[in-house]
């Protein structure tokens, strides 16, 4: 379901800008033009965030913004100027943000600050102060931009934390603390985990010039003093979780074949390498299927390539729902890989013969063009413990199934 924005603005020339940029990120957007028609349109929806005019026809000192405010509507406030007095009315309020109409950047802003508050509902953020009070404000901050928010009192509370949700991006931490201090925390986490996995932002209220340097050099992103200003809070957190996605992004396309959206070669070799050291050790035997679409150059000859794009396309989403326990991979062109590392031989050439069967009965739905086409699969198990090794010999076994007649599963 969509998220519903409600835009508050009375110069139909900006709201149908505002509501452009809304509709561009993915909501459904509401306008309203006056304080009346607000609370209408509030009494009669669930709003996800809103973007309100700081001076209507009907509230002309901002009473639109208590208004959504009241309504637990996150707000983002755009006013033509921010004069000390607007500035002092605006910050009263728990506002998101605010955006001056005329500066060059505020439409790109908008846009920015739009596709956050979706984004941040699924970053996760843990507060470590062992000052309730400090905490708490912190946190109520963080839940102002939909962040999912926990809490700790100390850094070795911290850490088990951390251990017990690996999923947590982001660290906000004041440094004197019982237990162990911010910067001993950052070295502990900077041990476990990269800069590109976990941000770290220390605090503190200590008139210190040197406080900062230490936590950077102790591996913290970034650095606060306390008290800090609001804005500059979101500013650099921001920025941090921006850094954070900007570097998944970039391992994601560095790892992922770019038409089927499975692992490519290069990511399949480094953790299937990884995973048969871990089984060396155990004396426990890994197993590799090589699958191959059978004619697939007559099926790009006869369609064309756009059908066998479809086709790869097709059974690169069969395979990962068929196989989702286990390392899937295209290796390239119509060749694709199964990476068994914990399953019986048994279990596993059960399991493909499923799938070819499979395969062999539905293919024609993965293209438009109704193309029914069959697979071979050559399986191959150790006692080996090189991916290169392993994969030869699973080739040879494609080759058989091959020679044999094609459309088969050979071990």
């Amino acid at each position: 379901m969509k998220r519903k924005i409600l835009i508050v603005e009375d110069t139909p020339a900006i709201a149908l800008v505002q509501k452009h940029i809304a509709l561009k990120v993915g909501y459904e957007v509401d306008v309203a033009e006056t304080l009346a028609q607000t609370k209408i349109l509030i009494s009669q929806n669930n709003y996800f965030c809103a973007v309100v005019d700081f001076i209507l026809p009907d509230a002309p000192n901002g009473e639109a913004v208590p208004c959504t405010i009241n309504a637990e509507i996150p707000t983002i406030v755009m006013t033509g100027s921010i004069d000390k007095k607007t500035r002092d009315t605006v910050e009263k309020f728990p506002i998101i943000d605010y955006i001056i109409k005329e500066n060059k950047q505020a439409y790109q802003y908008l846009e920015k600050q739009l596709k956050r508050l979706p984004r941040n509902e699924s970053v996760k953020v843990l507060v470590v102060d062992d000052s309730i009070s400090t905490r708490h404000y912190i946190v109520s901050l963080l839940l102002r931009h939909k962040y999912q928010v926990s809490e700790a009192e100390d850094g070795k509370q911290a850490l088990e934390m951390l251990a017990k949700s690996p999923d947590i991006s982001v660290i906000i931490t004041d440094n004197e603390m019982p237990n162990m201090n911010g910067d001993e925390l950052c070295s502990e986490i900077r041990r476990l985990y990269n800069n590109d996995e976990k941000a770290i932002i220390g605090i503190s209220g200590a008139d210190s010039s040197e406080l900062s340097t230490l936590f950077l050099k102790n591996g913290a992103n970034d650095y606060l003093h306390k008290p800090f200003n609001n804005e500059e809070f979101y500013c650099r957190l921001s920025q941090n979780v921006d850094m954070l996605q900007q570097i998944a992004t970039i391992k994601r396309q560095a790892n992922t074949d770019y038409l089927t959206d499975l692992p490519n070669r290069r990511y399949f070799f480094e953790q299937a390498n990884n995973s048969l050291k871990e089984l060396s050790l155990k004396k426990v035997n890994g197993a590799l299927a090589m699958i191959d679409i059978d004619h697939f150059k007559s099926i790009n000859d006869t369609y064309g390539h756009d059908a066998g794009d479809q086709v790869l396309k097709g059974l690169a989403i069969c395979l990962k729902k068929y196989f989702k326990k286990y390392l899937v991979a295209r290796l390239g062109g119509e060749e694709f890989a199964v990476y068994f590392a914990d399953e019986t031989p048994q279990e596993a050439l059960k399991r493909l013969e499923g799938f070819r069967y499979f395969v062999e009965n539905n293919s024609q739905e993965f293209s438009k063009e109704k193309i029914k086409l069959t697979i071979s699969i050559g399986f191959s198990t150790g006692p080996v413990y090189q991916m290169d090794t392993l994969l030869k010999q699973a080739d040879q076994k494609l080759y058989e199934a091959k020679e044999a007649g094609r459309n088969q599963v050979t071990s």
